[in-house]
């Protein structure tokens, strides 16, 4: 496809979103909270951590894929729940779907979804199931029973969003208003979006879906919640409490996933109420600004329950090499959201799937040149600190 030609990597792919979608919806994707102290952090985390490469070893087809919770991916790479896709694109959280499934690894669909839970679990491939508490427990409890019957593999309890960020950047581009679309609306948004007519034309053509199906049939009045909801404070969570965690484990069928872990005891908490995994996060640099970098926290977390539950972790990933590290320090595998998120705006399913296939190239070329030939082997020992600051790093 002639828009993906010389995109090589995520700045490049950022660059083409940007120059596709308009800036309120672009800024939605890239912005961290108040002055993204944590969205820096996650990127810089991994710039502090250099390799530690084997030389003389010709490694000629690493070994990328490994089991993530009973299922087998062809890399370790899951692609991150995210809310607001079909903004992106009208294909939204199906392309993002389908082009997981065609790479080999397991997409992890966010109940924020432009599209039904049920829709996408018609898609090929095993997926996982990202809930929110949303309105209260009962409605909660309504949508994780849906992916249950679905046949969503594992389901994953995001924790870090009891109210959403503060995101200034959008609330200068106006996505803290009530987005349904009437006449006020669209007078009010008219001027920050036409600057992009093409991007106007599919969003039209689309139906304008500024609102969230799977919470249809779970808001009191029976209405779908607007995107921006998530955005404000409420009189309740939209995050589960570790009461809900627990009734979660009773009641759901497979593997049961607590993202959102930046502390030892929090990951004592989900392991001790019968978590399979946790994914150590700060969702992006979206919530707490000044929480740690995913990767800082994660040695540390690795060392007390890495035994005994799968341990994943976000925020950053920028490359192949980015992947290599995380692993490094512990993780079992990575997600990855804005990258991929780029990638739909800029084109749709293709530009998921080539960003998916830039990372899996990138990490094996990473591998071939740390001498590295199976990611099985990954540990603390192929690593090392590029700068005096603290990693955490595990010996696994």
């Amino acid at each position: 496809m002639r828009r993906l030609s010389g995109v090589l990597n995520y700045d490049d792919t950022r660059a083409a979103a940007r120059r596709t979608l308009p800036r309120s919806i672009f800024e939605y994707v890239d912005a961290g909270s108040e002055d993204e102290l944590t969205l820096g952090w996650n990127r810089d985390a991994y710039r502090d951590l250099a390799f530690a490469p084997r030389g003389a070893t010709w490694v000629p087809e690493p070994e990328l894929g490994r089991t993530i919770l009973g299922v087998p991916s062809s890399m370790p790479i899951l692609t991150a729940p995210c809310g607001g896709m079909r903004l992106l694109h009208p294909e939204g959280d199906l392309a993002i779907t389908r082009a997981a499934a065609a790479a080999g690894i397991i997409p992890v669909v966010t109940s924020a979804s432009g599209y039904s839970l049920e829709q996408i679990a018609d898609e090929p491939g095993t997926k996982f199931f990202q809930a929110y508490r949303f309105s209260d427990e009962n409605a909660m409890k309504t949508l994780v029973g849906r992916a249950n019957k679905a046949g969503y593999h594992a389901l994953v309890a995001t924790i870090d969003t009891a109210v959403g960020g503060n995101r200034e950047r959008d609330f200068r581009n106006g996505f803290s208003y009530n987005m349904r679309i009437d006449l006020a609306n669209i007078t009010r948004m008219a001027p920050k979006v036409m600057t992009r007519p093409g991007w106007v034309y599919r969003f039209m053509r689309d139906g304008m879906p500024f609102e969230l199906p799977n919470t249809a049939d779970i808001t009191p009045d029976r209405q779908p919640m607007e995107l921006s909801a998530l955005t404000r404070s409420g009189k309740s969570s939209h995050s589960p409490d570790w009461d809900d965690i627990a009734w979660m484990r009773a009641n759901w069928d497979g593997p049961l996933v607590v993202k959102g872990v930046l502390t030892v005891a929090d990951a004592r908490r989900a392991q001790s109420l019968g978590a399979d995994g946790i994914i150590v996060s700060n969702h992006g640099g979206r919530q707490l600004d000044g929480a740690p970098a995913s990767l800082r926290a994660l040695g540390p977390i690795v060392d007390v329950v890495g035994d005994t539950m799968e341990v994943l972790v976000d925020g950053g990933i920028r490359r192949g090499a980015d992947i290599a590290k995380a692993l490094s320090v512990g993780a079992r595998a990575v997600l990855v959201g804005r990258y991929t998120a780029f990638g739909l705006a800029a084109a749709g399913e293709a530009g998921v799937a080539h960003v998916l296939e830039h990372l899996r190239s990138q990490l094996f070329r990473t591998m071939q040149l740390m001498g590295c030939a199976d990611i099985e082997d990954l540990d603390g020992s192929w690593v090392q600190q590029a700068t005096t600051s603290s990693l955490g790093l595990s010996r696994r």
